[in-house]
C-alpha cells in the first residue's frame, strides 16, 4: 500500500505540473481575438472546421479482476495509466487512434493472506463516428459509428505456481454512440459574490458522453487449469494450449469527457472511463472492470 500511495502522489504532482505549464503557455498567447472569432462563427462555418490533435494522457486506473480458472478471488488495486492518441474531430465526422498502457500491482486479501499480482495492460483502438443529422441541433451533436479495440493483459502471480504466468488477448468490435453538448461561454459576464466582483471571460468548452457496446466479442487465452505440455516435451511455448473464441462473452464501456479549449488552440481534457468485460466459458471465465480517471493535453497539430 505504501508503494501505491507513493505512486499516487507522484502522479498528482506530475499532473499539477502539466496543468501549470499548459495554463502558463496559454496565458502568454495573444490569440484571444482569434478565439472570439471562432466562438462567433456561423453554424455552417463551424461545420466546415476540422481539428487534428495529438493527445498525451496520464491518469489512475482502479481495476478489479478474477480468473475462475486459477482462483475465485478478486484482485483489485490502483494502477498507473498513460497513453497517446491521434484525434481528428469535426462537426460531421470524428476519427481516433489511441494507445494506452496501465501497470501496477493489484492484490487480494483472504484470511489475512495478501497475494500480489504484477499486472500490465496494453490497449490499442481505432474508431470512426458520423453525425446523426436528425438527432443533432445547435446545442447537441450526436454521432454513431464503430470502434475496433484490441486489449492484452500480462499477469504474473508467483502464488499460483505452475499457473503463475497469464497472458490473454481480447479483440472487440464495438457499436459506438456519442453525445456532445457545447457549453461554451460566448460573451463576458460580470458576477458578484458577497462583496467581491469578478468577470467570467469567453470560453470554448464541451461535455460529451460516449457509449460502446460489443458486437463481436472474442478472446485468445489459455484456461490455465490444463497446464500445457510444451515444457515437458522440452519445447517451451508461451501460447501453449491457447484457443481463440469468437462470439464469446460480453464487453461494454462508457466515457465522460470535459474539454476546455485554450487561446492557443490546444485543449485540456478531464475524463472518466468505465470498461468491463467477461469471457464466455464455464469454469475458466475471466472477468475484469476498469475505472479510469485521466487528464489529457490535446495539442492542435494544424494550429495556425
Amino acid at each position: 500500500m505504501k508503494r501505491l500511495s507513493k505512486m499516487f502522489h507522484r502522479l498528482l504532482i506530475m499532473t499539477a505540473l502539466c496543468i501549470g505549464w499548459t495554463l502558463s503557455s496559454n496565458a502568454q498567447t495573444t490569440t484571444q481575438y482569434g478565439q472570439s472569432e471562432k466562438l462567433n462563427l456561423s453554424k455552417k462555418e463551424r461545420q466546415k472546421l476540422s481539428s487534428k490533435y495529438i493527445g498525451v494522457h496520464v491518469g489512475i486506473n482502479s481495476l478489479k479482476f478474477r480468473d475462475f480458472a486459477t482462483s475465485p478471488l478478486f484482485y483489485k488495486g490502483l494502477t498507473t495509466h498513460v497513453g497517446l492518441s491521434r484525434l481528428k474531430v469535426g462537426q460531421r465526422k470524428e476519427a481516433e487512434l489511441a494507445l494506452n498502457y496501465s501497470f501496477g500491482n493489484p492484490m487480494t486479501d483472504f484470511n489475512e493472506n495478501v497475494t500480489v499480482s504484477q499486472f500490465k495492460r496494453v490497449e490499442i483502438y481505432y474508431s470512426q463516428l458520423y453525425k446523426l443529422g436528425g438527432w443533432s441541433n445547435d446545442k447537441y451533436n450526436t454521432k454513431l459509428g464503430w470502434m475496433l479495440n484490441a486489449t492484452g493483459n500480462l499477469r504474473t502471480n508467483a502464488a499460483l505456481q505452475n499457473n503463475a504466468f497469464g497472458l490473454e488477448f481480447f479483440p472487440t468490435l464495438f457499436l459506438s454512440f456519442k453525445l456532445n453538448k457545447d457549453i461554451s461561454r460566448t460573451e463576458e459576464k460580470n458576477k458578484r459574490f458577497l462583496f467581491f466582483k469578478y468577470k467570467l471571460k469567453e470560453k470554448q468548452r464541451d461535455l460529451s458522453l460516449r457509449l460502446n457496446v460489443g458486437l463481436l466479442n472474442s478472446s485468445y487465452r489459455n484456461g490455465y487449469v490444463y497446464s500445457g505440455q510444451s515444457a515437458i516435451l522440452n519445447e517451451p511455448s508461451i501460447i501453449d494450449g491457447y484457443q481463440f473464441n469468437a462470439f464469446s462473452g460480453f464487453r461494454a464501456s462508457t466515457g465522460l469527457d470535459y474539454t476546455l479549449y485554450l487561446n492557443n488552440k490546444n485543449a485540456v481534457q478531464i475524463s472518466y472511463i468505465w470498461d468491463a468485460y467477461h469471457t464466455g466459458g464455464d469454469l475458466d471465465k475471466f472477468e475484469m472492470a476498469n475505472h479510469i480517471i485521466k487528464f489529457s493535453l490535446l495539442f492542435n497539430s494544424n494550429n495556425q
